[in-house]
């Protein structure tokens, strides 16, 4: 059997190059959906904001607050506790508008709430909001 070596001498070239520039564009168009998704301010008071009413109702509006001689309308207390806490969204919006900086890094953003002594920090990406643990502010310093 005679073989040509001239003929079959096909080796596999390496694509590193072409793979690059697929991850690039991958990375490219990730980072472009990314800034595009990346949530606004406004956005920002509205999901912290239902946070924080959320919170108030859980720590202030259970029947464990209400006393027992008033156990007869706790229901409605805590009815009324829970609108009165909604009732004041926008309170509450105005307050953490005071209290938040944003740091915009174009296709996240992390929002920083000084808040009842201590620091909250959210990180908003792809249209959605994760809060991280509560720091108190002499853990930071």
């Amino acid at each position: 059997m005679i073989i040509d070596n001239a003929m079959n001498s096909n080796k596999q070239s390496s694509n590193f190059f072409g793979n690059i520039g697929k991850v690039t564009i991958g990375l490219i168009l990730l980072a472009a959906g990314m800034g595009f998704t990346n949530p606004a301010r406004d956005k920002y008071l509205t999901y912290a904001s239902g946070q924080l009413a959320t919170e108030l109702e859980n720590a202030v509006c259970t029947d464990s607050r209400v006393p027992k001689a008033l156990s007869g309308v706790t229901d409605t207390l805590i009815g009324s506790c829970k609108n009165l806490v909604t009732s004041q969204r926008d309170t509450m919006e105005r307050l953490l508008d005071n209290t938040t900086q944003r740091q915009n890094f174009g296709v996240a953003s992390i929002y920083t709430t000084e808040l009842g002594g201590k620091s909250y920090q959210s990180v908003g990406a792809f249209g959605n909001f994760v809060t991280l643990p509560p720091a108190a502010k002499d853990a930071q310093k």
